[in-house]
């Protein structure tokens, strides 16, 4: 059995939620995490900027000649995931939406997806709905950038306060007008504040894909027999541009290890 890693990247503190999640599903693997700070936040990206960094970030870690790499973000799962697949050699397994599974849980017949600004302008996420969603299922859409940006400075651990007055303004105007009682948290970013969801709208159930994405690396693990069964997994945190913010950020999140700048 190799002891290549499992990698997962995004452009920052968001894939931690998914490391959290492969942690428990994986206990035996090694981890790689590439915190791409270097082009935060990918969700104001153009569809040709996305291809380009993602591109570069999975041919970059291909040096480390890992088992798998998780496209930890959402929007560029969404937007160039596809395309990117047919360029490189390395298995890749994104974050995508679940929205037919979400749709069935939807008692009211309206759910609601939160993105970031790129993903929820997407002609590709519109595309997406069009496709997956039966046209009695009625589809809001609530910009989640503003909540992101928090997240990703650390705000949310030190400042209740403004992370609560943050997501009341992505959603309160909407929620009290329509009858949403599903939410797809479409940014593993927000994942990580999903305690806050709950507390202010309790009515509502919020989907978190994150443990999804790790059931789906387990299972591919399994299935190409490359599944370590033994021994003890280890942590490697990479970043990207400046570290400083990040490495704070990451240690009030219980993140003990190193963090090695790279230049990709």
């Amino acid at each position: 059995m190799t002891n290549n890693p499992v990698a997962v990247f995004d452009s920052g503190v968001g894939s931690l939620s998914i490391i959290k999640e492969l942690k428990k599903e994986i206990p035996h693997e090694d981890l790689l995490y590439f915190a791409d700070r270097l082009h935060f936040p990918y969700g104001n990206k153009s569809h040709q900027q996305l291809y380009e960094i993602i591109l570069a970030s999975i041919k970059f870690l291909e040096n480390y000649k890992p088992k798998v790499i998780v496209l930890a973000s959402m929007t560029p799962s969404v937007q160039i995931l596809q395309k990117v697949r047919t360029r490189v050699n390395t298995p890749i397994i994104g974050v995508m939406p679940p929205l037919r599974g979400t749709a069935r849980l939807s008692k009211t017949k309206h759910i609601g997806i939160m993105a970031t600004e790129g993903t929820v302008s997407s002609q590709e996420l519109a595309a997406l709905i069009r496709k997956e969603i039966a046209q009695d299922v009625h589809v809001t859409k609530f910009n989640a950038s503003p909540i992101i940006e928090l997240i990703e400075n650390g705000i949310y651990i030190i400042n209740e306060r403004k992370t609560f007055d943050t997501i009341s303004h992505v959603l309160m105007g909407k929620l009290e007008k329509e009858d949403i009682d599903v939410i797809i948290l479409c940014s593993t970013h927000l994942s990580l504040v999903r305690n806050y969801f709950g507390s202010l709208f309790p009515l509502v159930k919020f989907i978190d894909p994150s443990n999804i994405v790790a059931k789906d690396v387990k299972k591919f693990l399994r299935h190409n027999r490359m599944l370590k069964r033994s021994g003890i997994g280890r942590l490697q945190v990479i970043a990207s541009g400046g570290k400083d913010q990040f490495e704070q950020t990451i240690h009030l999140m219980g993140i003990r290890e190193p963090i090695k700048r790279v230049n990709p």
